[in-house]
């Protein structure tokens, strides 16, 4: 009877964890955090990334994706992730950053 009464507290937990999900970060605020994510990289990526000439982008040159994060336990809980895609002078950025507090997460672009 224990192992019944835990197997569906572990079922109940689950479905929670699957179904409750936390506001998730609007596009607009996700394409500012990617223009401040470009302006000020991590340390270790200044000397050699560029990010000349993105002060003025049109709306066309930026593209933003919802996706799933991966790995089985985001899996299970149904966790996202933004992907902010920016073209600027001949060159092409992707910002990835959790949806839901909008923290860095990597840099994908053009090496100098």
């Amino acid at each position: 009877m224990k192992k019944i009464l835990i197997g569906l507290l572990f079922t109940l937990v689950m479905f929670f964890l699957y179904f409750y999900q936390s506001p998730i970060i609007s596009t607009g605020e996700a394409i500012n955090n990617a223009g401040e994510y470009l302006l000020n990289p991590p340390e270790e990526w200044k000397n050699s990334i560029s990010f000349d000439g993105i002060k003025e982008i049109p709306p066309e040159d930026i593209s933003v994706n919802l996706t799933p994060k991966q790995g089985y336990w985001n899996e299970i809980t149904n966790k996202m992730k933004w992907e902010v895609t920016i073209k600027y002078t001949g060159h092409e950025s992707t910002i990835v950053m959790d949806a839901y507090t909008g923290e860095f997460i990597n840099l994908y672009g053009p090496l100098n």
